[in-house]
């Protein structure tokens, strides 16, 4: 098998349309930051009247460095995705993602808290991509290779962990589960266990081919 290395992404419109949104959004935030007040996702105050932050949220940031990374996430994964599922079903993938994120918030998050980035979306492409692409390796910190179904699995796990314990330096990591969870069951058709069934059982024969090569 022929290592693969992940060392940049795929630029699409899709792409460029959703970067470009985000940077928008976040300029008008800094000139006006009342935009913050009305479009982030504040739990306790979703319902019934704010119905609308459960999405406007994934395209606020809290800063240069927040933007910065979430964005660089989206170009390394989301064009290879867009161009993989097309990009109907991309965006399905993205909104659905950031929606669950936004609602697992809801749910399971307790105090003033404002939720806003577009970590939700994002878990939900990694996790799609994990799915797709398993054995794709990036680098961790530009530094450390790693397979993307490790990778994804410690990113689950970490905000597993953190939302756990109620701690974590003010991250909304229910949301990024909340998108992930979304994510991996968009990608798998969980609400169609003949055809997921079939596929685990076609990996689980490929491995044991591969084993006995």
């Amino acid at each position: 098998m022929n290592r693969q290395i992940r060392l940049g992404g795929t630029w699409t419109p899709t792409i460029g349309w959703l970067i470009g949104i985000n940077v928008g959004v976040f300029l008008l935030q800094n000139f006006n930051p009342t935009v913050t007040e009305a479009f982030g996702l504040v739990p306790e105050q979703v319902w019934p009247g704010r119905l609308y932050t459960l999405i406007t949220y994934a395209f606020l940031h809290g800063g240069v460095g927040h933007i910065f990374f979430n964005m660089l996430t989206l170009y390394f994964f989301g064009g290879d995705l867009d161009l993989f599922l097309g990009r109907r079903r991309f965006l399905i993938l993205y909104f659905g993602s950031a929606l669950a994120g936004g609602i697992a918030a809801v749910l399971f998050l307790r105090g003033p808290y404002v939720v806003i980035g577009a970590s939700g979306a994002l878990f939900g492409l990694l996790a799609a991509y994990a799915v797709y692409f398993p054995h794709t390796e990036v680098l961790l910190w530009f530094l450390l290779p790693l397979k993307m179904w490790v990778l994804v699995s410690l990113w689950i796990g970490i905000s597993l962990f953190y939302s756990v314990l109620g701690s974590g330096g003010g991250l909304a990591y229910l949301a990024h589960l909340g998108g992930a969870v979304f994510g991996l069951a968009y990608t798998l058709r969980v609400w169609k266990p003949g055809p997921l069934l079939k596929d685990l059982q076609y990996r689980w024969r490929r491995r044991r081919f591969k084993r006995i090569q």
